[in-house]
């Protein structure tokens, strides 16, 4: 998917031109292709997109003699154009001159306040590794509280996962705790490296680092806020650029009350909708199930068959699956990646930005494993999070376990921290010298592999199973062996060919799937732009598809029969990561493979709670919501899905606008709108969906109480406490 798809007309900018023009700051280049096309004012404003979007043209942090450079070749753009179509046009430019001035003074201003705070004094590498020990140490301190937290419990809110509470009372989710630590560190690494010049090939390559005490420690924790404040600011700065919307400025009487007294300058981001935009809606409510989906799967595998123990491990060096498994984790993210793909990975041999993702899978495995082997020790300190290991030790353990040399240097490549990474999730190894890395070991003790695997991906803007033809054969197989005919055929009409992936006639309706594999934007404006492009050209698509079959009837008598003639065709995009939408697009409806499935598997959605008591667990499985009219699915039952998805509604019940404000140097905080999930609890779906709570309250609390009863007798019974750890499972 191209930009210029947004411009109609014949004539229209080359996408490759310009973006070489931009890299190179080639005027001349720019200029013949802008003859050539003879600059229309739609075409400026598709210039002045990718003016905007292409990010290498920010200095972060002064680069004097590239800044002289593109303040020159940005003017010979404004004068051409003002040339050719008049100053409104040049003030068009020069509006993302502006713009480009604006976000660099905002990362400029919090380098700035990082050096007037007490550790700015201090050398470069000492603010490094005082960052990164006093995250380690505030890790250690996170899960001696996770680990008491879970001791008390007694149940579990699989949809909201563990709450942690504070010395005031306040209480997080854990998982999101844990993004905040490791969002400060990759932040503050990053901010350290535009700072210092410690970027090679894109890559963050430290110095050595010392060792640190306490009070380099305590002070840190200004550079952990700033480094949040960049983060912040960079997701700011970059959905201005990609998702539009308006950044504002106000000073003296424009201020609003109750600011501190040194505030001189409030920058508000206004989004497109104040954020409640379609756009923005449906990606973060992709991002937020699929987190959801890998985060619940994960827990009730933990539940009900133990992940811990077993597997062959990495001692020994481990066969790729299916004939080893370093750990039962391994098999979890395996099976939860095929389950949200809708294909096995085990034999899946495409090779998403150079690996299979079964070796994908084993690489972040084996970190896991390294990190877990190391800090197991009793007398493991904070700064034992921190791992040291040389290049030729990492790959040779690598190899070992599963992955090919080049392989192995390709995934430590894709792991190591670099400019335009997320968090340490998704890159926790870091260069260190010419040789050496050090792996952060918070970031990958408690992983989601599956997750990371996938954000990972998205990050780095990578398709997932480019053929498509192991996902489009998962699909008709689940109409196939439920009786419903499915048909998939490539046909040409004149010079158009149509190639179709899944027909389904079923009950007077004709469903055209158009099956696609595309990585989630992981909540990144940028991705989330390039992926709603993605989403209209979809639409096109089985648009497309769709038409023909009203323009060629005899499609479907020649590849399917005469009797499906006159049914009503429903056009769909399936994607195979949980991307659905409760309104189409031109008539076509957005649906997901976790849906699908779940709409044929599971006639009910139901709140599953696992009760603790003492080593055992019941998981217990309340149905509050009927998706089928009947005992068999219909599909008008299907098409109520398609046109009112039930993960939707319950998640958009669960949907709030929070405030963010944050500093960007002294006298400047930033205001800005973010889209937030409220705390999802059994009360909170119950009433979403208008079942009576208290009645689920109740049956949930019984159950509780009987299973305490089961487990006081079968210690009576035992002697004693039980030495395993059965797992009790009820599906009423």
């Amino acid at each position: 998917m191209v930009d210029c798809e947004r411009v109609s007309g014949e004539t229209r900018l080359r996408e490759q031109i310009v973006k070489n023009a931009l890299e190179a700051l080639d005027w001349d280049a720019l200029q013949a292709h802008l003859v050539e096309i003879a600059l229309s004012r739609d075409q400026l404003t598709e210039l002045c997109g990718y003016i905007r979007r292409y990010s290498d043209l920010i200095c972060k942090y002064p680069r004097k003699d590239f800044e002289r450079r593109r303040t020159r070749f940005l003017d010979q753009i404004r004068a051409y154009a003002e040339v050719k179509l008049g100053e409104d046009a040049a003030a068009e430019v020069t509006r993302e001159t502006a713009l480009i001035t604006q976000i660099e003074q905002g990362y400029r201003g919090i380098l700035e306040l990082l050096g007037r705070c007490a550790i700015g004094e201090r050398p470069a590498p000492i603010r490094v590794s005082g960052s990164i020990s006093r995250a380690c140490h505030e890790y250690q301190e996170l899960m001696r509280r996770r680990d008491k937290a879970m001791a008390k419990s007694t149940e579990l809110n699989l949809m909201s996962g563990l709450r942690l509470q504070d010395d005031d009372g306040q209480s997080a989710p854990l998982d999101a705790v844990l993004d905040g630590l490791s969002e400060s560190v990759a932040m503050t690494l990053i901010m350290e490296a535009y700072k210092n010049c410690w970027f090679v090939d894109d890559i963050v390559v430290l110095p050595d680092l010392p060792a640190v005490d306490d009070e380099v420690r305590y002070q840190s924790g200004s550079t952990q806020a700033l480094a949040l404040c960049w983060r912040q600011w960079q997701r700011v700065e970059k959905r201005r650029r990609y998702l539009d919307g308006d950044l504002l400025l106000y000073r003296g009487d424009q201020l609003p009350p109750g600011l501190p007294d040194q505030i001189t300058t409030l920058i508000t981001y206004r989004p497109e909708d104040e954020g409640l935009s379609q756009r923005d809606v449906y990606d973060y409510l992709a991002n937020t199930r699929l987190h959801d989906r890998l985060i619940q799967t994960f827990m009730e595998m933990e539940i009900e068959s133990g992940l811990s123990g077993q597997g062959v491990g990495i001692t020994g060096g481990a066969a790729l699956p299916p004939v080893q498994l370093v750990s039962m984790e391994e098999a979890h993210a395996d099976v939860s990646l095929s389950e949200v793909l809708g294909y096995s990975i085990v034999e899946d041999e495409e090779r998403p930005e150079g690996l299979r993702l079964l070796e994908w899978v084993r690489g972040y495995i084996v970190l896991k494993e390294i990190a877990k082997a190391r800090t197991q020790d009793e007398t493991a300190t904070g700064d034992t999070y921190v791992i040291r290991l040389e290049k030729v030790e990492l790959l040779g353990i690598l190899q070992a376990c599963g992955l090919k040399e080049d392989a192995a240097a390709c995934f430590i490549a894709h792991t190591s921290l670099h400019r335009s990474a997320r968090d340490m999730f998704d890159c926790p190894l870091v260069r260190v010298g010419a040789s050496g890395y050090f792996l952060f070991a918070p970031a990958v003790i408690d992983l989601n592999v599956a997750m990371t695997v996938l954000s990972n991906l998205s990050n780095r803007g990578a398709e997932l199973g480019r053929k498509g033809k192991a996902f489009e054969h998962v699909i008709q197989e689940v109409f196939r062996k439920r009786g419903i005919p499915v048909f998939g055929f490539r046909v040409r009409r004149g010079s158009e060919e149509y190639e179709y992936d899944a027909i389904v006639p079923w009950d007077g309706y004709l469903f055209v799937f158009e099956c696609k594999n595309r990585s989630l934007s992981g909540n990144d404006p940028a991705q989330a732009y390039y992926f709603d492009l993605e989403v209209a050209s979809q639409a096109r698509q089985v648009r497309r598809l769709a038409d023909a079959l009203v323009k060629h009837p005899d499609i479907i008598e020649q590849e399917m029969g005469a009797e499906y003639a006159s049914l009503t065709i429903i056009p769909c995009v399936l994607h195979s990561l949980p991307y659905s939408r409760a309104d189409d697009i031109d008539g076509v409806h957005f649906t997901d493979w976790s849906a699908l499935t779940r709409f044929f598997d599971q006639p009910y959605f139901r709140i599953k709670v696992p009760h603790r008591v003492g080593n055992a667990t019941l998981l217990h499985r309340t149905a509050i919501r009927k998706f089928w009219s009947g005992d068999t699915p219909t599909a008008d039952d299907f098409l109520e899905q398609l046109r009112n998805p039930f993960q939707l509604e319950l998640s958009m019940k669960h949907l709030d606008v929070t405030v963010v404000q944050f500093a960007v140097s002294e006298p400047e905080i930033v205001i800005t709108p973010e889209l937030v999930r409220t705390e999802m609890t059994t009360r909170s779906v119950c009433e979403a969906i208008g079942v009576d709570a208290d009645k689920v309250l109740q049956e949930i609390a019984a159950i509780s109480e009987n299973a305490k009863v089961l487990r006081s007798e079968m210690e009576r019974r035992a002697g004693g406490s039980l030495q395993s750890d059965p797992s009790i499972s009820s599906d009423p």
